[in-house]
């Protein structure tokens, strides 16, 4: 058992990671072959499937792991994700056509949030791998599809120089893989001859919390960006999005390296100990100072040393080096309001992680058409931190609020 556990910690560790550089990546490959033009429609495109992807997930995965008493079957949780997608994805439609985009720009989006529906489908299915204590096998397909990714696009790249027929090839072979290797794995853990337990309905209206929660949370940092291109221009939100990938993968390790630590809050707080629990904060509040300081020293001393590496075909996104330093700021604003979604649900406060999320969600899309009218692309970095910044301060007075009465019984 213990060297299962080690093989999952490390299989999953690796093959997360690099399944999400792999696909920060494809940023950077379709700036270098394709052009500005075709990066700036992958950034609104990717701005559009972040929410989508949070509403066909539903937020249930964590909620599908634990269920350990089998409340609901197996073939409830697979028939609710059908579901979801569906919802997902008839949103999609309706809001590309919602928009004045551009027939490319649509295709561009259906084709790449399709590419990101395949993470929600699979999802599904990894989750009878994990209760099954094969976590292992998720972070090697995570690895195989992230390095299926990179390659798919670079080829396809070089070889059609069209991102529509690219994308069209990355959606189908990362659906073959887990139709054909994740899917028939993932059978054999679960079981689909037990019929009992609760409805479809029954777990969707349970859900519907962690739904919402997962949606307002996506969205709060996609609001910048929509406005941003529809203020700006697709080249721009390019350069926003070219800027932000190294930081970004800083943000997912960070956030990643404090995964294991939820147990231990979670551990804290069934057990009413205060002091460890507050000095679980407290060292949480100094590792974000740290990680804020670090990240500003590393950018001014490294920054367009990097981005010139990142991008050496598109010397234009060195003039927004500058823009490296509130994008710190947001990414460390981020990690805050992920810990502290985490630890709210620990709680079980599901009002207040609720209202954060929505109180956050109000400031950035007040915020973000008067800063970038203001601020130019800058103004997307500065809108992401109001409204990041405002949902984790809320977060945190909810979770003390929280602290007081539990710790005081």
């Amino acid at each position: 058992m213990e060297q299962q556990m080690r093989r999952n910690l490390i299989f999953n560790t690796f093959g997360s990671l690099l399944f999400y550089i792999c696909q920060a990546a494809i940023t950077l490959l379709v700036t270098a072959l394709a052009g500005e033009q075709a990066n700036g429609l992958l950034a609104t495109a990717m701005t559009i499937s972040n929410v989508c992807l949070s509403v066909a997930s539903y937020g249930m995965r964590t909620f599908q792991v634990s269920d350990l008493s089998n409340k609901y079957a197996d073939r409830t949780y697979l028939f609710s994700r059908y579901l979801t997608l569906a919802a997902a994805g008839f949103g999609c439609l309706v809001f590309s056509f919602a928009n004045s985009y551009s027939t490319e720009q649509r295709w561009v989006i259906f084709l790449y949030t399709g590419y990101r529906f395949i993470e929600s489908w699979s999802d599904v299915w990894h989750a009878y791998l994990q209760k099954a204590e094969r976590i292992d096998i998720v972070g090697i397909s995570f690895g195989v599809r992230g390095i299926v990714t990179a390659a798919t696009v670079t080829l396809g790249l070089l070889l059609t120089k069209n991102l529509i027929v690219t994308l069209s090839v990355l959606l189908a072979l990362n659906g073959l893989y887990v139709l054909f290797v994740d899917i028939p794995l993932a059978r054999k853990q679960a079981d689909f001859t037990r019929k009992g337990g609760a409805s479809v309905k029954a777990l969707l209206l349970e859900c519907f919390p962690l739904a919402i929660y997962a949606a307002l949370n996506t969205s709060i940092a996609s609001v910048p960006r929509y406005y941003c291109e529809r203020i700006l221009g697709t080249v721009k939100i390019g350069y926003f999005n070219n800027v932000f990938l190294p930081v970004m993968i800083l943000q997912v390790a960070v956030i990643y390296l404090f995964v294991p630590f939820i147990t231990t809050f979670a551990r804290l707080w069934t057990a009413k100990d205060r002091a460890g629990y507050f000095r679980g904060l407290r060292l949480l509040g100094l590792a974000l100072i740290g990680m804020w300081a670090l990240g500003i020293v590393g950018v001014a001393l490294l920054g367009r040393w990097g981005l010139s590496i990142l991008y050496p075909t598109t010397p234009a996104v060195l003039e927004y080096t500058p823009l490296l330093q509130p994008l710190v700021a947001a990414t460390v604003f981020t990690v805050l309001a992920t810990v502290l979604c985490h630890l709210l649900t620990i709680a079980r406060e599901m009002k207040g992680l609720i209202i954060g999320n929505l109180i956050g969600l109000c400031a950035a899309l007040l915020g973000s058409p008067m800063l970038l009218k203001q601020f130019d692309v800058y103004g997307a970095a500065y809108a992401t931190i109001l409204g990041i910044g405002v949902q984790a301060a809320v977060l945190l007075v909810f979770l003390l609020m929280r602290c007081r009465k539990h710790f005081s019984q």
